[in-house]
């Protein structure tokens, strides 16, 4: 019997798992999900039963159309915060080695 090691099963799974996360956190795919939900709406509305409409509204649209609109919106926060991360990290540095400077200058005046 062939078996495959946890780790490879582990590997697998992320690997599947970001594959889906890099096509549904797309907004095409939430274009997608609209007008895979929309289908079902005239019926919804033919019932004018308002719970189905709600339901509709609840369960098929927002759930649907919002995720991959959710993930889109982590993806520009995570590259916006990584930005500034990047931004923070050259200020600190540059402050560091004014800070060495200027530590380097009074001593040196201090010789003197």
């Amino acid at each position: 019997m062939f078996l495959i090691k946890p780790m490879s099963w582990q590997s697998f799974n992320k690997q599947i798992a970001l594959w889906v996360t890099e096509k549904v956190g797309t907004m095409w795919c939430a274009y997608a999900f609209c007008l895979l939900a929309f289908i079902s709406l005239p019926e919804a509305l033919a019932s004018e039963d308002p719970l189905k409409i709600v339901s509709w509204t609840a369960q098929t649209f927002l759930q649907l159309v919002l995720l991959p609109i959710i993930i889109v919106g982590q993806n520009i926060q995570s590259e916006i915060a990584e930005r500034q991360a990047d931004t923070d990290s050259k200020t600190l540095v540059a402050i560091r080695r004014l800070a060495e400077e200027i530590h380097e200058a009074t001593r040196k005046s201090d010789r003197s």
